[in-house]
């Protein structure tokens, strides 16, 4: 009995051993993996890395609680910080979409739009449609949450923000 014993368990890690073996031999490394959250593919460009952390702010923008937003004209990539909140995880992915009247005020042109951000990620840089030309605009910043399980939107927050173009 124990000889029978001592070879079932010899079987047993020769099998978890080679298994261990074939998992480290054949594993794609995490950074090869494209994010998903539920088969969902999310914004690749969405962090938890604050770029030039440490060497004061970045050129070009400024963001005070998503009332102002100041950029250089004709640029149409910008450095910016647009947050998922760790708190919403497993509940929400967001959406951020900037959008500015068109020029008959009936309608609004999209300026940028982000794809899916993960909860506690940020996205730090967005490209516009376009350059802006100098002056001051109304804008609208919508932050659209997305149920995880589902991906039916939830109520949606708006913001008035104040785009100052240098």
């Amino acid at each position: 009995m124990k000889r029978i014993l001592f070879i079932a368990s010899s079987i047993t890690l020769t099998i978890l051993l080679a298994f261990d073996i074939i998992l480290l031999c054949c594993v794609v490394p995490m950074e090869e993996v494209q994010q998903t959250t539920g088969g969902v593919v999310l914004d690749p460009n969405a962090t938890d890395e604050r770029p030039n952390e440490g060497q004061g702010a970045l050129p070009g923008v400024t963001v005070s609680g998503f009332s102002a937003l100041t950029i250089m004209s004709e640029l149409d990539t910008i450095a910016i910080d647009l947050y998922n909140p760790i708190e919403n995880n497993g509940l929400y992915i967001m959406t951020f979409e900037f959008r500015l009247p068109d020029e008959s005020e009936q309608g609004y042109e999209v300026l940028f739009k982000t794809g899916y951000v993960a909860p506690g990620k940020h996205i730090y840089q967005v490209t516009l449609a376009h350059g802006l030309a100098a002056g001051e605009y109304t804008g609208q910043l919508l932050v659209q949450p997305y149920r995880m399980s589902d991906l039916t939107p939830t109520n949606n927050v708006s913001a008035v923000v104040k785009l100052t173009v240098k």
